[in-house]
């Protein structure tokens, strides 16, 4: 299913908002392959959450978000349909990078969940908030969901993860 049917269905999105969505991800897909040269995934990859394959390593991107401007990043398990999400085990990508005004932050996949399971209280349904349009602030360290739908996601702070870090990769745009 292409992104963009993946988001109209799923998140029941008007054209705009998907348009918006898929053109947030494949322009930070773009720059992360003009940065690393990294080869982009098959369409049979990509959908187990590996956009890249950058030396030796299966990279999941995730394109500038305004919730990254104000130093939140927002993790996974399951997504619309109950299914693992990117930042879940089952997820084949082992490392996450993440779009920042003026650099990407390369993370390993299991080590962001690590810090979940740290921060988060114990992980079951009931304890998921079942709410659209959370803010960051008020769903940090919290389990979030939308509501109608299955998926299962929390937020941290960059701070949070900072010692994480594998790899910074600085950009500049010029305007």
């Amino acid at each position: 299913m292409q992104l963009s049917n993946y988001l109209k269905k799923g998140l029941q999105q008007s054209d705009d908002r998907t348009n918006h969505c898929v053109s947030i991800g494949k322009d930070g897909e773009a720059l992360f392959k003009e940065l690393t040269g990294a080869i982009k995934s098959s369409l049979a990859d990509d959908k187990k959450h590996i956009d890249f394959y950058w030396e030796g390593k299966c990279i999941d991107v995730k394109g500038l978000k305004p919730m990254h401007n104000h130093g939140f990043i927002l993790l996974e398990f399951l997504n619309v349909w109950g299914y693992h999400g990117w930042c879940a085990k089952e997820s084949k990508a082992e490392f996450i990078a993440f779009q920042f005004p003026d650099r990407f932050y390369v993370f390993k996949k299991d080590d962001l969940r690590s810090r979940v399971i740290e921060k988060c209280e114990k992980y079951s349904s009931e304890v998921v908030l079942r709410k659209n349009r959370v803010k960051p602030s008020q769903g940090l360290y919290k389990w979030i969901g939308r509501f109608g739908k299955q998926d299962v996601f929390t937020y941290l702070r960059i701070e949070d993860v900072e010692d994480l870090i594998c790899d910074i990769l600085p950009y500049t745009i010029e305007k």
